[in-house]
């Protein structure tokens, strides 16, 4: 079967390397069907996010024309070579959906599919604190692991419940376990996780198997494959992401995590276009 990558940045995020024609060689090169480009939405409409380092999170706001303009040249470009399918990641942040959308609305016509994610979590004061950043770690330590992961899955859960969020794809799903840090209450998170689940069946959306954790210190996807199970024995589509931050990293660990799939029982990926779903064999 040909791969296909839907999660993937490049330098508009200014984390990342790479320009977005490097991926789309690169993808060309590993002989991928198709690769989403999923770069981060701007932070820039938010309120209250004073101490986050958002200019080093995601492109701008007066970014996001060049942004896509530029994946759709590429994709007339190279369009007899791969699919090019276009996306954005995005936060979700607890009462200022209104605000997003007040700039999402004008692109959604010319998306192919969203990634909904959690990457901002507030401290006992309601400071926000990136968790997936290692500059914050020692918010593990003062909140307590137990309380990040309840936190993350609770935020999780309203993300999900709330329908002007406008999204296809869970990102990531048990990503505060990036940095090995593993939560000692394992029932009670995996009851949170439970919750999270029966809320992503009943809106049909689809989870994006992340090969990223592997080149982190938890040295495996996300989510786990006790997650992933739970996920085949509830019939939600899944499809492969490889969070990849450079084009050496696309298409990381993807043999290796279909081969589990399979074993699983999964022999489908979702596929998008205009924000509707297909699948695909493996």
């Amino acid at each position: 079967m040909k791969l296909q990558d839907w999660h993937t940045h490049n330098e508009m995020c200014h984390h990342a390397i790479g320009s977005l024609e490097d991926y789309v060689k690169k993808a060309i090169d590993l002989n991928l069907d198709t690769i989403g480009i999923s770069d981060h939405f701007p932070y820039g409409y938010l309120l209250g996010i004073e101490g986050l380092p958002v200019h080093e999170y995601a492109m701008v706001l007066e970014e996001i024309e060049l942004y896509l303009s530029s994946v759709e040249s590429l994709r007339e470009k190279y369009n007899s070579d791969i699919n090019i399918k276009l996306g954005f990641e995005i936060d979700y942040i607890e009462g200022q959906v209104d605000r997003l959308n007040g700039y999402l609305d004008k692109t959604k016509s010319r998306l192919d599919y969203i990634l909904g994610s959690i990457h901002v979590l507030y401290t006992k004061d309601g400071t926000p604190w990136g968790m997936d950043d290692s500059r914050f770690l020692d918010q593990y330590n003062s909140l307590g692991t137990d309380n990040v992961y309840i936190q993350y899955y609770q935020s999780m859960q309203k993300m999900i419940k709330t329908i002007d969020f406008d999204f296809d794809i869970v990102s990531h799903f048990d990503i505060p376990k990036k940095f090995n840090k593993l939560p000692t209450s394992e029932n009670l998170i995996m009851n949170e996780v439970d919750k999270t689940l029966e809320l992503i069946k009943k809106r049909d959306l689809t989870i994006e198997i992340n090969t990223a954790g592997f080149r982190k210190e938890i040295k495996e996807q996300y989510p786990s494959l006790e997650i992933i199970k739970k996920m085949y024995n509830l019939d939600i589509p899944i499809l492969l992401g490889s969070d990849a931050h450079a084009p050496n990293e696309l298409a990381f660990e993807f043999k290796r995590i279909i081969g589990e799939l399979k074993n699983i029982g999964y022999n489908h990926l979702a596929s998008f276009d205009k924000r509707k779903s297909d699948f695909i064999e493996i």
